[in-house]
């Protein structure tokens, strides 16, 4: 029997799916509802830009929280709080600002979501054997892609025939069901740090260490981070903002076009996820910055969209390819990234630092929806030159990404793809999040 098919990592697996769906249905739904009733690209990155404040803030909280508090219960409160946040909104809807009700549920999300993902890639190596590590990873990806697929497909449908409420309460019904199986199911190894000193200055404390472990002893993880930084301020945030406007405004379809749109975002993700379990052995992190390269090149074709009268389901389409390998590819260069971190780092650390990493490297991503939200509103007869000038700057920062790895890395970055880690690395039982 397969090692990593064991009890407590097939749980894990199937309460993700259940959290990540309502988590997808709420991120896909809630900020199309605003752009619907505003017709406002600048409000929704504005929307959208709120929402990730409390993202950034905790995750490096939600990192020390995932190293030393007890991870079962954390996700098993987080997925209760998100469930009596869709009742909340589904209670107070008509007796209040819609819109500013979707801004309140989206800050709710996003700053759960900035402890429970830490929380869930901080288990894996608690419930995986170590040679196992790259593939876990890639399936948990590949359970938040599938769940992106579903999601906004399934939201896209019940948001455009029924409006925003049933979508909340499907939602909901998704977090009730992972907190019941969380509690009922889940098991996580879990041993309780000591803790000397009040809680504030061990979460400051617990950042520094994990940063200056990233700026000492792995700096080329820290350029890396920074460089992905730069990927979504750019890339991800043109995606976040600009496929919306251009399927509802620009081509003017309905919403559900826009779910469809958003699934193959999600099976992007998925295809990227089950090519690197199954090349994984292959792979290493000096290849990865190829897949920034073409992922930067796939949204080339959207410019084409832009600036050319085609019919719109025919430009639908051409959208809808570019979006699903650059999404692949992306998905593949982050796999490979996070178990690098996972295997480099030592125990005691990994939930830290990889919740220190996520938040570094989305950091940019509201400022690039609040500049992109503008430029859309400013720029809607002529947003060639804004698809362009994005593709230009992804592969600029590709190429920089290619020098970083190839300077920074030992010649033991194979560990990325699945060969044995340095010994540094091994330390604690533990080696991954």
């Amino acid at each position: 029997m397969d090692k990593l098919l064991n009890r407590s990592f097939v749980s894990i697996v199937i309460v993700q799916i259940a959290s990540l769906f309502g988590d997808a249905v709420l991120r896909f739904a809630l900020p199309l509802y605003v752009l619907n009733v505003t017709g406002s690209a600048a409000l929704m990155g504005a929307v959208s830009a709120a929402a990730w404040l409390p993202y950034l803030v905790l995750t490096p909280i939600g990192g020390v929280a995932a190293d030393r508090v007890n991870k079962r219960r954390i996700m098993a409160a987080l997925d209760t709080l998100l469930a009596l946040t869709c009742a909340a909104f589904l209670a107070l809807d008509g007796t209040v600002d819609l819109v500013g009700l979707c801004i309140c549920a989206l800050i709710v999300l996003y700053a759960a979501q900035s402890v429970y993902q830490p929380t869930v890639q901080a288990a894996v190596p608690f419930v995986a054997p170590r040679e196992g590590i790259v593939r876990a990873t890639a399936i948990v990806s590949q359970i938040s892609a599938l769940s992106g697929l579903v999601g906004p497909v399934i939201g896209g449908l019940v948001f455009g025939l029924f409006g925003i409420e049933p979508v909340v309460a499907v939602a909901g019904a998704a977090f009730a069901v992972s907190a019941v199986l969380i509690v009922c199911v889940v098991r996580i190894p879990f041993q309780r740090a000591e803790r000397s000193q009040g809680v504030l200055r061990m979460v400051a404390g617990d950042i520094a260490e994990s940063f200056a472990f990233l700026r000492g002893e792995r700096p080329v993880i820290l350029k890396t981070i920074l460089l992905v930084a730069g990927i979504n301020l750019t890339l991800s945030a043109f995606i976040i903002i600009g496929a919306p406007v251009t399927v509802t405004q620009i081509l003017g379809l309905p919403n559900q076009f826009m779910g469809f749109a958003e699934g193959a975002l999600a099976l992007g993700g998925l295809t990227g996820g089950i090519l690197v379990g199954v090349l994984a052995k292959r792979l290493t992190l000096r290849q990865a910055p190829v897949f920034l390269f073409v992922a930067a090149v796939a949204l080339l074709p959207i410019a084409v969209v832009l600036g050319t009268p085609l019919d719109p389901l025919v430009a639908y389409g051409v959208l809808v390819a570019s979006l699903f390998v650059c999404m692949a590819c992306a998905t593949m260069f982050s796999i490979q990234g996070i178990s690098f971190i996972q295997l480099e780092t030592p125990a005691h650390l990994v939930g830290k630092v990889i919740a220190l990493a996520m938040s570094l490297a989305n950091c940019a991503q509201p400022v690039g929806q609040l500049v992109y939200g503008g430029l859309f509103d400013a720029l809607r007869g002529n947003l060639v030159p804004v698809a362009l000038g994005t593709v230009a700057a992804a592969l600029v920062i590709a190429a920089l990404t290619r020098r970083v790895l190839k300077r920074g890395l030992p010649a033991e970055a194979g560990a990325a793809s699945g060969a044995p880690a340095p010994a540094s690395a091994l330390e604690a039982p533990e080696s991954g999040a």
